[in-house]
């Protein structure tokens, strides 16, 4: 039987098909995927960048108040620290964007053509191979058939030691034709593979050092945050005449202040309940006695 209908022979068509219907697909699913993600990260950049312009301007007018002008220094460092955030963000998208969707996307539409004229040309060789190893046992056949009836059978038997010979070789030919292709198609395989995991692995380096960044620049900001609002709490809470609290208090401490509680939490940057933003709200809503 021709070897090119044997399982070894049915292998590489089978695994270019596999790329090509299976793997090919699903990396144009992948990429739309990608695309969407992509959509997404850049809407949070534009929202985010809104938001920070918007806490610069409550930064600006802090600033330019007598009383809190150190608290606008505060939110000037905040807004900066994630404006640095969001470009590490933005150079992150462009790496996404270039480094993984851009290239996928290119070598996807190259590689359908690739693999589509690299099968039709394997094909076409394995044919001419296989015909060719069919034409030489058809001529053994028809020598030994007519060997048999033959009276004198001897003079067609180095006739046909060369047809054995030549099938043999044909044979040869047609084994390592297919072996190689098979190679071929798993190295073909792995190689696309193996690109995948290279674009993803420096998108995925590119997202560490954003996060790594991202993580140290805002814990240098909190320990600015903390020695600049102690310092206005502690101006605070002098002109009351108490000592200043350490900064954050816990939850419910307390200092005597003229005979009054001054209770501080984690929530009330700016010192004493009686002095937040929420206190001062609730005892203008409270009925005067």
């Amino acid at each position: 039987s021709r070897l090119e209908q044997s399982p070894l022979a049915e292998r590489l068509p089978r695994n270019v098909l596999t790329i090509m219907e299976q793997f090919n697909p699903s990396l144009r699913n992948f990429i739309a995927m990608g695309k969407n993600y992509e959509k997404a990260l850049a809407g949070v950049t534009y929202a985010a960048k809104g938001y920070f312009d918007a806490l610069v301007k409550m930064g600006e007018l802090a600033s330019e108040s007598q009383g809190s002008k150190e608290l606008g220094d505060v939110l000037f460092q905040m807004a900066e620290v994630h404006r640095q955030i969001q470009n590490q963000l933005e150079e992150m998208l462009k790496s996404f964007h270039n480094e993984l969707l851009t290239q996928l996307e290119q070598k996807v539409e190259l590689d359908s053509r690739y693999l589509s004229a690299a099968l039709k040309k394997y094909q076409t060789e394995q044919r001419s191979k296989g015909d060719a190893l069919d034409k030489c046992q058809a001529e053994l056949k028809k020598l030994r058939k007519k060997s048999q009836g033959s009276k004198n059978p001897q003079k067609y038997s180095d006739k046909e030691l060369q047809y054995i010979d030549a099938i043999s070789n044909k044979q040869g030919e047609l084994e390592n034709y297919v072996s190689d292709g098979y190679k071929t198609a798993l190295t073909e395989e792995r190689r696309r593979f193996c690109f995948l995991v290279e674009k993803q692995c420096a998108v995925a380096k590119n997202s560490a050092a954003y996060h790594s960044k991202g993580g140290a620049v805002p814990g240098h900001l909190g320990s600015a945050c903390d020695r600049s609002m102690q310092g206005m709490l502690g101006r605070v809470l002098a002109d009351r005449g108490t000592a200043p609290l350490p900064w954050p208090s816990p939850l419910g401490s307390a200092v005597p202040s003229h005979g009054r509680r001054l209770t501080s939490s984690p929530s009330s940057p700016c010192g004493s309940a009686d002095s937040s933003w929420e206190s001062r709200v609730q005892t203008q809503k409270s009925p005067q006695r």
